[in-house]
């Protein structure tokens, strides 16, 4: 890169670069990291194609591009991920929040009225993408955020406090439902780790960079919807509910699972936007006297 570099061009050879790095968005990816080192928004680039990059610019650019070659998600290499409209700090200690993901907290928004003052337990929230989404489109709601890492539950905070939510949610660190004591919520959420060990071997290469006990779900992939199912009952108000992602083909399974002791019957399944079961939704049956 040691001539004159436009914008226009230093965008068309990345392109080619990423494409033959087998990277699936070649040209967005390459907009949004220039975007970023430039300090303007990407609709920027359209507009000054022919202005030419400095030194300074060029090293930091090389810089991203060879994170991104290296197959680094641009969400580990920026720091930061979008999710449901608004923008999260994420790093290694915690799973990248997916698009599909948002088919979970569109699922419980569309329950629940937007002036109700519900309680709402995120299980391994990781980055608390989940929770500080919900709590931001419900005024009115509180929340918890509990996780098994405390690196996860630090970066948790730093997002809670830049959203200016810190004041309507909790975080603690606890094994699924082991530190909660008697606390009880009118809906549970979870996105679990559900990848099971086939899945682990043929990981992606950005997805490695996840941590894996974020993503591991035993074997199977079911280990923790078994434990989200016996635990998390006694912590759920007479007619709560309890939402959870599951991955493609898991359906049946993760139904049986909740609804096996009678705790829990299967009140919906919802998809998402590829047309994949993505998101299960229990009712919790009112607790005998």
């Amino acid at each position: 890169m040691n001539k004159l570099w436009t914008i226009g061009a230093l965008l068309q050879w990345t392109q080619q670069y990423f494409a033959q790095k087998g990277i699936d968005s070649p040209r967005l990816d390459a907009e949004i990291l220039l975007a970023h080192v430039l300090h303007k928004e990407r609709i920027y680039l359209y507009a000054h194609y022919d202005e030419p990059m400095n030194a300074d610019e060029l090293a930091a650019y090389r810089e991203l591009v060879k994170k991104r070659a290296s197959r680094w998600s641009v969400a580990h290499i920026l720091g930061v991920k979008p999710f449901m409209g608004l923008d999260f700090h994420v790093s290694g200690d915690v799973l990248i929040p997916r698009p599909e993901t948002e088919t979970l907290v569109e699922t419980v928004l569309e329950r629940i009225p937007k002036d109700a003052a519900p309680a709402i337990l995120d299980i391994g929230t990781g980055s608390g993408a989940i929770i500080l989404s919900l709590l931001q489109y419900l005024p009115n709601a509180v929340g918890m955020g509990v996780d098994i890492s405390p690196q996860a539950l630090e970066i948790a905070g730093k997002n809670g406090a830049a959203l200016q939510l810190d004041r309507r949610v909790t975080w603690k660190q606890s094994n699924i439902c082991s530190a909660l004591e008697d606390r009880q919520f009118d809906w549970i959420v979870s996105n679990p780790p559900y990848l099971t060990q086939d899945d682990m071997n043929h990981l992606q290469p950005e997805v490695a960079h996840d941590p894996a006990q974020a993503l591991f779900g035993g074997t199977d992939g079911l280990d923790i919807y078994r434990r989200i199912a016996a635990e998390s009952p006694a912590h759920l108000c007479d007619d709560g509910c309890c939402a959870v992602e599951i991955g493609a083909g898991q359906e049946d399974d993760v139904v049986r699972i909740f609804t096996a002791d009678g705790m829990y019957h299967h009140e919906r399944t919802v998809c998402d936007y590829g047309g994949i079961a993505r998101v299960l939704v229990f009712r919790r049956k009112e607790k005998s006297k």
